[in-house]
């Protein structure tokens, strides 16, 4: 019996957590497009390229917003089995609250699993191709990225980077520079880049092809400074954003900045509040059940809601208040990304364990 209505439960927590996850996505992708109407007709950037920018930027949305989801969708899905008194139905037939407490923390880390995997492996893929889009066709620029990888041009000087190692580091870089007359004057290949600036990387592991008196020479240097040609918005064709990497692509890049003796703080941080969204989305979504037990028979569900959203947005407040002090005062980065949902979750045990009803809605 109380596997039957665990998934019960379960089923009603999803269909709240999709509900809204639906409803949210979809408000703030209409608002995105309105915004994006003013880039339509600048270059080749059409309606129908607006359009997939848009949704190519919902799951970064979802992700966005999980917490909050979590939350009010929660009280959703719960207040509307309380409202049908199927909560009271459930202890009659032997349930508890801790069962469906259960129930909910078990439907929650596995929403949050499957955020984590959007994070993972979506995100990253959706926002680059839309910025990369995007960029080419309002830019107007004669760059082009190909299964070769990406290419760019100017007064006689070719570059071709064919991979992107952890979403930020060129790699297999070709360079090719043409005298006036179109004759190939110097080649180089290097293993990988450090992007010091838009108009300046670091080159390593290069080999040089150089045009002198007449032959072609080769040489070797383990590192060396090229002034790159690419503007700061052709520069975002080839990197990504901080925010559009991978958890796994942010790590190793961070690891990369430190081995090398690089300021890091910003991308530690980004790192661990990609990392501690789900977790926060899963303990946001505990906090839903505190505005719906004890109060089935006489707090309606606006009521639920109403205090469910700002509860929402105290914790968003919370979260842009604690990262801003945080900064500014160069806390570790695992703190500040910690700190909001440690303070959910310790109110949530101080309530559990003095039992005070009146935090109940």
């Amino acid at each position: 019996m109380m596997s039957i209505l665990h998934r019960y439960i379960a089923l009603n927590v999803i269909r709240g957590f999709f509900l809204l996850a639906l409803i949210l996505v979809s408000l703030f992708a209409v608002l995105l497009l309105i915004e994006e109407l003013e880039d339509v007709g600048t270059g080749s950037y059409t309606w129908a390229l607006a359009i997939q920018y848009v949704l190519l930027q919902t799951p970064k949305i979802l992700l966005d917003f999980a917490a909050f989801i979590g939350l009010v969708g929660s009280i959703v899905a719960l207040g509307a089995l309380a409202g049908h008194h199927e909560l009271i139905a459930v202890e009659s037939v032997g349930g508890t609250p801790k069962n469906v407490t259960f129930a909910v923390i078990v439907t929650g880390v596995a929403l949050m699993l499957g955020v984590l995997a959007i994070a993972q492996f979506v995100v990253p893929v959706t926002l680059h191709k839309a910025n990369v889009d995007k960029t080419i066709a309002t830019e107007g620029f004669g760059d082009f990225v190909s299964k070769t990888g990406y290419w760019s041009q100017s007064n006689g000087r070719f570059l071709h980077v064919r991979d992107i190692e952890y979403g930020r580091v060129p790699t297999n870089i070709e360079i090719y520079e043409f005298n006036e007359r179109h004759q190939l004057k110097r080649y180089l290949f290097a293993d990988h880049a450090d992007i010091q600036q838009s108009n300046l990387w670091i080159l390593h592991s290069v080999q040089i092809k150089e045009m002198v008196a007449g032959s072609m020479q080769l040489r070797t240097e383990i590192e060396m400074p090229w002034q790159s040609f690419l503007s700061a918005a052709q520069l975002g064709i080839i990197v990504s954003k901080p925010e559009a990497l991978s958890l796994t692509d942010l790590y190793h890049f961070v690891v990369g900045l430190k081995q090398r003796g690089e300021q890091s703080y910003r991308y530690e941080l980004i790192f661990w509040q990609k990392l501690m969204n789900p977790i926060a989305a899963a303990i946001m979504i505990l906090l839903g059940m505190r505005f719906v037990f004890g109060s089935q028979r006489h707090v309606s569900m606006g009521k639920r809601i109403t205090m469910g959203v700002l509860a929402g947005i105290a914790f968003y407040v919370l979260s842009q208040l604690i990262t801003h002090m945080g900064t500014l005062l160069q806390l570790p980065p695992t703190l500040i990304a910690m700190l909001p949902a440690a303070i959910v979750l310790g109110l949530l045990f101080i309530l559990y364990l003095a039992g005070n009803k009146k935090f109940q809605v």
